[in-house]
C-alpha cells in the first residue's frame, strides 16, 4: 500500500499544474484527503491519493509533468544557442522585436521538441541536447518570415 501526495505551489505554479488539475478532473479522481499549508516557504495545497486508487494514471501525470520540464529545458537551450552568436542575439541581429523573439522561440519549441533532444546527466537529470548551428539557422529562417509577413 502506498499513497500519492501531489503538490501544488499556490504563489508560483508550475507551468504543468494546471494541465494535471484538468486531467484529475477530466478522469473523475477526487483526492482521499486536501489540504493547504507551508513547504519550504511556500504556501502550498495537497492532494493525496491512495497509490491504488491512483494507480495507472500515475504514468500520464507522470508524463504531463515530462513533457513540462523538456519544454522548460528546450526553451532555455535554445534561448542560449540564439544569444551564443558572433554577431550578437538572433533576434537583435535579424531586426526583431523582443516580441517577434519571444514568438520565434515559442515557434522553435515544438520543431525541436524530440526524443533525440534529451539524454540525462551523470546526476540523473535531464538535459537538452541541441545543435547550436541548426538552432540558429532555424530561427534565421523564422526571422526572415516574420520580417516578410
Amino acid at each position: 500500500m502506498y499513497r500519492v501526495i501531489l503538490i501544488f505551489d499556490m504563489e508560483s505554479p508550475d507551468s504543468e499544474d494546471q494541465e494535471v488539475r484538468d486531467y484529475l478532473e477530466e478522469h473523475e479522481l477526487e483526492p482521499r484527503y486536501q489540504s493547504t499549508g507551508e513547504l519550504d516557504q511556500r504556501q502550498c495545497e495537497f492532494l493525496q491519493f491512495g497509490g491504488c486508487y491512483l494507480g495507472r494514471h500515475v504514468d500520464s501525470i507522470g508524463q504531463i509533468q515530462r513533457k513540462a520540464v523538456e519544454v522548460e529545458l528546450l526553451t532555455a537551450a535554445i534561448r542560449g544557442h540564439l544569444a551564443d552568436t558572433t554577431d550578437g542575439d538572433v533576434g537583435e541581429a535579424a531586426g526583431l522585436t523582443e516580441q517577434q523573439r519571444q514568438a520565434a522561440v515559442a515557434e522553435l519549441v515544438p520543431q525541436f521538441h524530440q526524443e533525440s533532444s534529451f539524454e540525462t546527466a551523470e546526476n540523473g537529470n535531464l538535459i537538452a541536447v541541441l545543435d547550436g548551428e541548426a538552432v540558429r539557422e532555424a530561427a534565421h529562417h523564422l526571422a526572415a518570415n516574420i520580417r516578410g509577413s
